[in-house]
């Protein structure tokens, strides 16, 4: 889980890093790969024992996150949009309150999170922004409008802050997993969890940490030339 002390940190972990949806599955393990990487993570969701705990669609609460990590001493090279819900059901059942919540989580919050935080990271030098799309983004299933809809926006929000903010320094990517064996996911029949591993080369799940790895990368040096791409990490799922 992601630092929670008052203790300044090392200068080994002066960067900071912005980890939305940071508190459990995905976010957790991506919060967990850049703390091994030597960021100092703040974590930020509706759970209580998260850093900065408040609503991901709300200025004030990225604003916060960027308090938390200067109140430590760590200036924000990093930021990771993960927090993301699921509503609704087949269009004509799905509900206006379902969409406007799935598309608020799934896709304001990460253009109020990239709109607060940039100026940050372009003041440290610049640094990474990665968003955390969907498979379903590109090819949708039934009853996933919503949630199909807001990630196929995130992508199309990647590119284009991909444009905005490459020439400050701040490289903007995406991940775009397929499905991933979470808390959220316990609830899928394992027939259809068998038909989507069919549907995979690797003939497997991915688990948190095969997404968490690829942010870490997007995050790290050695991706200093990559921007506006959106990887996807489904075991060839689309291939």
């Amino acid at each position: 889980m992601p630092s929670r002390g008052s203790k300044r940190p090392s200068k080994a972990a002066a960067r900071g890093a912005i980890v939305t949806g940071g508190a459990s599955g995905i976010g957790a393990a991506i919060a967990r790969c850049l703390e091994r990487d030597g960021y100092l993570v703040c974590a930020v969701d509706v759970q209580e024992d998260a850093p900065v705990k408040g609503d991901v669609r709300e200025a004030a609460t990225a604003r916060k996150a960027v308090e938390w990590l200067a109140a430590r001493g760590a200036c924000v090279k990093a930021l990771v949009n993960c927090a993301g819900i699921s509503l609704g059901g087949v269009l004509p059942k799905l509900a206006q309150e379902d969409w406007d919540a799935t598309l608020g989580v799934d896709l304001t919050a990460a253009y109020v999170f990239i709109r607060e935080v940039a100026p940050a990271i372009v003041a440290a030098g610049g640094g990474r922004i990665v968003n955390v799309s969907s498979t379903l983004a590109i090819r949708a299933r039934r009853g996933t409008a919503a949630y199909a809809a807001a990630k196929a926006g995130l992508i199309g929000l990647t590119k284009a802050a991909a444009r905005d903010l490459g020439r400050d320094g701040v490289n903007v990517n995406a991940v775009a997993p397929g499905l991933v064996e979470t808390r959220l996911t316990t609830g899928i029949p394992e027939e259809t969890k068998q038909k989507l591993r069919d549907e995979t080369c690797l003939g497997r799940i991915a688990e948190p940490g095969d997404v968490a790895e690829v942010v870490a990368f997007l995050c790290a040096p050695g991706s200093r030339h990559i921007a506006g791409e959106v990887i996807r990490v489904d075991g060839g799922q689309l291939s």
